[in-house]
């Protein structure tokens, strides 16, 4: 008798191969799940650290240049106004100081947060023209001349003493999972330039 070689696999080979399989898969797929929403969550956190450094920067800079004195904050329910006067200086313009060394206020700047849509906008207007002796009151808010500079804020919170601006900001990830704080401390540079050999 003569006997044939196999070539094929039995029904409990394919049995035993396709369970084994399945069962790898199984301890797999949960595995990559995991890696997949922690690298979800790192990139949303990212992306909301990077929100909140470029927000805290472009204040930070523009308390910097701001007329101490000048900061009105007006709140309400839920929104927040920053007014200030500024000399950071316009395209084009070369110098911050008169013939007489007194500094040229060029523009007030201002901040609105609002808690219903989540957001920090900014805009400026000019002082026509630049001056030294600024106007007291900040002109009224118009969000047509605005742009948002944040988005997602769920908190903005400021306190102002002796000139100095404490400002706290908090802003959450798209998921609504993470949230990044930053607290920023500014002293303008106006008290900088005034106490240089003092």
């Amino acid at each position: 008798m003569i006997r044939r070689g196999r070539t094929g696999l039995t029904l409990a080979e394919v049995l035993v191969a396709g369970g084994l399989f399945l069962l790898i898969l199984g301890f797999f797929v949960p595995v990559f799940r995991i890696c997949w929403r922690s690298w979800s969550r790192g990139e949303d956190l990212q992306a909301t650290q990077r929100a909140t450094l470029s927000l805290t920067s472009r204040l930070r800079h523009d308390f910097a240049n701001s007329l101490p004195e000048s900061l009105r904050v007006e709140k309400s329910a839920s929104n927040t106004l920053l007014s200030f006067i500024s000399f950071d200086a316009s395209a084009g313009q070369q110098t911050m100081w008169t013939e007489k060394g007194e500094i040229i206020w060029r523009k007030w700047v201002q901040y609105k947060f609002d808690a219903s849509d989540q957001t920090v906008r900014r805009r400026e207007v000019a002082l026509t023209p630049p001056t030294e002796e600024p106007s007291a009151s900040p002109p009224a808010w118009d969000i047509r001349t605005s742009h948002p500079v944040a988005r997602n804020v769920s908190r903005f919170d400021l306190d102002s003493a002796s000139g100095q601006v404490r400002l706290h900001v908090y802003v959450l990830a798209n998921q609504g999972g993470a949230e990044s704080a930053t607290d920023i401390s500014v002293l303008p540079a106006v008290y900088a330039l005034d106490t240089v050999g003092y």
